[in-house]
């Protein structure tokens, strides 16, 4: 995790409220113990804001690098999906040229019922 200023200026002044609260105690001064007490409390604080602080940007830099990662591989998986793609017609292309010359009929009707019901989809009249 990054340190940042509020990291550091918290945990400096904890150690100044730590130290005036010292110098408070020794010579009985309530009011400056009573500053040094604010101070130690503003001070933590801060470190905790100054952590969580550290911590949000260090998720964001995580994710805007997997973001950066993916899109410089996109490319590389629209390769792979249009290989794998054109891989799967050539393989399917004889079963269906075949089936379409032994079936003429059926391939039509088939065709047409795909048709209407695509239609009867974009219509939107159900």
């Amino acid at each position: 995790m990054a340190i940042n200023s509020d990291t550091v200026e918290g945990a400096l002044n904890e150690f100044g409220g730590k130290a005036k609260g010292a110098v408070g105690d020794v010579t009985g001064d309530t009011k400056t113990q009573a500053s040094g007490a604010f101070d130690e409390t503003k001070g933590q604080a801060q470190q905790v804001f100054g952590d969580a602080k550290a911590k949000v940007q260090d998720a964001y830099s995580k994710a805007k690098d997997a973001v950066n990662d993916w899109a410089d591989n996109a490319p590389d998986y629209v390769q792979k999906a249009r290989e794998q793609g054109r891989q799967y017609a050539e393989k399917i292309a004889p079963a269906v040229r075949d089936t379409v010359q032994e079936q003429p009929i059926a391939t039509l009707v088939g065709g047409i019922a795909v048709g209407v019901l695509i239609g009867w989809l974009i219509s939107g009249r159900r």
